[in-house]
């Protein structure tokens, strides 16, 4: 009979032959069954934090959309963000991002703890964007695929405002303080984030004249690109009507202190003058074509039409859609 081993040694060889049995048999499935298992996985790590063979232990991290974690930096920076261990800790939470198949690793880094972004940056981390006191760094780790972590913010969306009293026909115009390229335009602004289109450009036409309107539809949109921070821009020209005072008659423009010198009513044939002019420095040849969509009728107009999404939790939102003829 041969020589038995000592008990401690038996453990430690059954430990090693179930967890080589584990990895290899996780290495056999394929990436799409692997959901429950990394499910599983995730929700240890997430509590008791993952370790690696390295000395240094992983940062805390939570899941994140995309297939991708999350490790957040707080405002007060715990202990378990040392900066003197935070790369090796950081290498050690990629690894444990790559153990669980996924494929990028992000960051989000406070303002006050912004030592940190050096740190993350040796080890291959970029920036993606930077609101407010916050700044969002990432990694893609998957080295089978090419990134798919798309570009923060590629569009900005603008909006201006065809404001025309049918009963006076005329149309609600204004002259900015700086940098005005004809005598006179549209009322026009940014939409805010998370807000529809016919609330911007309700909100823009008060803030720039005083006049309250009411949304009716949509004549255009534009899309130019290299605009404010490089970014690319859609513009909604979209159709509204005033609300009259309570005697029933037209409000009086107000401008808005500190950006706009003039706000009035122009007759439409005199604006319809000015976008056709032959000079080149009067002329507006986006404004001719929307003018023509004016005269087409609201019928013609781009609708609003508010739908439930199939995304559960999410809100309902509008589609923009030509009329319907059925």
């Amino acid at each position: 009979m041969g020589a038995r081993l000592p008990p401690v040694t038996v453990m430690v060889c059954f430990f090693f032959a179930m967890s080589t049995r584990v990895v290899v048999g996780l290495s056999r499935v394929g990436s799409r069954r692997l959901g429950t298992v990394r499910s599983n996985c995730f929700a240890a790590a997430s509590t008791a934090r993952f370790f690696s063979n390295d000395a240094a232990a992983s940062l805390p991290f939570e899941d994140n959309r995309h297939n991708s974690i999350m490790i957040k930096v707080r405002p007060d920076a715990d202990a378990s963000f040392d900066e003197s261990t935070f790369e090796g800790s950081l290498l050690a939470t990629e690894k444990a991002a790559l153990h669980l198949g996924k494929t990028a690793v992000w960051i989000e880094v406070p303002i006050l703890q912004s030592r940190f972004i050096e740190l993350a940056a040796n080890c291959g981390f970029v920036f993606h964007h930077a609101e407010g006191d916050q700044a969002s760094l990432c990694k893609w780790i998957d080295t089978e695929h090419t990134s798919r972590i798309p570009c923060f913010a590629t569009h900005q969306v603008g909006v201006g405002a065809v404001v025309i009293n049918l009963s006076s026909n005329q149309i609600l115009c204004v002259r900015e303080l700086r940098k005005n390229y004809r005598p006179y335009k549209l009322p026009t602004g940014l939409a805010e984030l998370g807000e529809d289109l016919d609330q911007a450009v309700v909100r823009e036409v008060l803030e720039e004249t005083g006049i309250n309107t009411v949304f009716e539809g949509i004549l255009g949109v534009r899309h130019t690109h290299n605009i404010q921070f490089g970014r690319s821009d859609l513009f909604f020209v979209c159709r509204l009507s005033p609300l009259l005072d309570n005697d029933g008659s037209l409000p009086e423009p107000v401008p808005q202190s500190g950006e706009i010198e003039d706000a009035c009513w122009l007759s439409v044939d005199e604006y319809r003058d000015m976008v056709n002019s032959d000079d080149d420095n009067v002329r507006h040849p986006m404004m001719q074509r929307i003018m023509d969509l004016v005269d087409q009728g609201a019928d013609h107009d781009i609708q609003r039409t508010v739908l439930s999404s199939v995304v559960p939790g999410r809100k309902s939102s509008p589609l923009y859609h030509t009329p319907l003829t059925k």
